[in-house]
């Protein structure tokens, strides 16, 4: 077993990047790291007892070589025995259609678009990527040059959600020394050479002068980076914990504004920037100044705001609430339903609404979640229907009409009008509106033993 290949068993071990019985995805290029990664993989496979599938893409910017690149390792693939995937998509009509994005960010968006639609058609586990200790250095260096965090600093990790990368302790010289040994066969891309992609100008012209500074540059940027994982590594629970409190419907995601301003304001940067990456298409961080704006409005118990963190994602604070959503703040509306016998249950997403004949759960009433009716008030067949803006009710203790809506707007709930229900009687009354208010029409004396009981809970 060739040293190389004995590290990188090493390295998988220590990070646990691949587990026995997986279905490896490999990203192949063409290039001198990704075919290196693919027989290493190959040659490792015995041991791992892992089965590879590899996948290339041609992203439609070269008019020579994609093609030479793909017969390339098809063939090398057939030997060994690999399944192989290949696929042209055009990088410029992706661009056009989402602007603001380089090159360099719309090909990677398309590439592993591409790379996870054949892995979950080829029910692969993983996708490895040939990314190494180089590749490391230049994104450290771009993102600290555009101000990045520490998230953006640790991004280029070992194990990402369902990419490893088993060559990222390894750096390029040692690649090329592999590819030679063992005679593996690659191709050289001529875009490599073209200092006008950010990358190329950072590994031509910048690392050099960093290089002469300190001759091992590298291996001092991956200390570096193994320092700084290992504290973020306390952020991340931190975050991951901050996450736990919100609740999310529709695909938006909600938490009662109170809760947030408890949290401490680096992680509650740290937290947002989580939320907008994991909601946004090109699954970016948003700026500094954009998180700051929104940590200066949600302190300053202003109401009705909105923060654009992109042109189809935002955040808006409306009642009692903090809601980050995509497009537009409507959650689906429900469809009306009629209930013509007891007891009735009705579930969706994460709730359970259900009406019964029941006992007397009178410590435990609210109004809102629980509540009892008695059963002369019922009038059967009950209809349960979306909120409409003339609906009226007298609320429970109180003698006089009002309007849901404005009962809905001092509850601190307006952000979830549009998934509101009422719960009305054959004769059109008004007796709950699940999860805000219990109509004074259901007012029962603890004496009554006929009653209908009300609860909206979470499964």
């Amino acid at each position: 077993m060739h040293v190389l290949e004995e590290e990188t068993l090493g390295f998988i071990g220590r990070w646990n990047l691949l587990k026995p019985g997986q279905r490896v995805l490999v990203a192949v290029s063409g290039g001198k790291d990704s075919m290196a990664l693919l027989n290493i993989l190959w040659n490792l496979s015995p041991l791992l007892s892992i089965e590879l599938v590899a996948a290339n893409l041609d992203h439609g910017l070269r008019e020579r070589g994609p093609s030479e690149e793909a017969e390339m390792i098809k063939r090398i693939c057939i030997e060994k025995g690999i399944a192989f995937f290949h696929e042209r998509r055009d990088v410029k009509d992706y661009m056009s259609k989402v602007p603001g994005l380089s090159v360099e960010e719309a090909a990677r968006k398309v590439r592993y678009d591409f790379l996870r639609e054949v892995k979950n058609a080829q029910l692969c586990d993983v996708i490895a990527v040939a990314h190494n200790r180089d590749d490391l250095t230049e994104t450290m260096l771009l993102r600290m040059a555009r101000g990045t965090g520490l998230k953006g600093v640790v991004g280029l990790r070992p194990s990402n959600g369902d990419i490893v990368r088993p060559l990222l302790f390894c750096d390029m010289q040692r690649i090329m020394d592999y590819v030679t040994i063992n005679m593996v066969t690659f191709m050289e891309d001529e875009t490599n050479l073209d200092t006008s992609f950010d990358r190329n100008s950072v590994r031509l012209k910048i690392v050099p002068e960093f290089k002469r500074l300190n001759p091992s540059f590298n291996e001092a940027m991956w200390r570096f980076f193994e320092n700084l994982y290992d504290g973020y590594s306390i952020v991340e629970r931190d975050v991951k914990e901050a996450l736990s409190s919100f609740k999310a419907i529709d695909g938006i995601l909600f938490v009662e504004s109170v809760i947030l301003k408890g949290v401490y304001r680096a992680l509650l940067f740290e937290t947002v920037r989580e939320i907008v990456s994991r909601m946004s298409s090109d699954g970016y961080p948003p700026s500094r100044e954009r998180v700051e704006a929104f940590y200066d409005l949600l302190m300053s118990d202003r109401n009705g705001w909105t923060v654009e963190f992109r042109e189809d994602l935002k955040s808006s604070r409306l009642g009692d609430y903090v809601f980050f959503y995509k497009k537009g703040l409507v959650f689906k509306t429900l469809e009306a339903v009629e209930v013509f016998s007891l007891p009735f249950e009705f579930s969706h997403g994460v709730w359970r609404l259900r009406i019964r004949e029941g006992g007397k759960p009178f410590d435990r009433l609210d109004g809102r979640f629980l509540s009892v009716c008695g059963i002369g008030r019922m009038a059967l067949p009950l209809k349960l229907r979306p909120v409409d803006k003339k609906d009226s009710i007298v609320p429970f203790g109180m003698s006089r009409t009002r309007r849901v809506e404005r009962i809905v707007a001092e509850k601190g709930m307006k952000g979830f009008w549009s998934k509101l229900m009422v719960l009305e009687n054959a004769k059109g009354e008004i007796l709950w509106v699940p999860g805000v208010v219990t109509s004074e029409l259901c007012r029962a004396d603890p004496s009554y033993t006929e009653l209908a009981v009300f609860s909206l809970e979470r499964r």
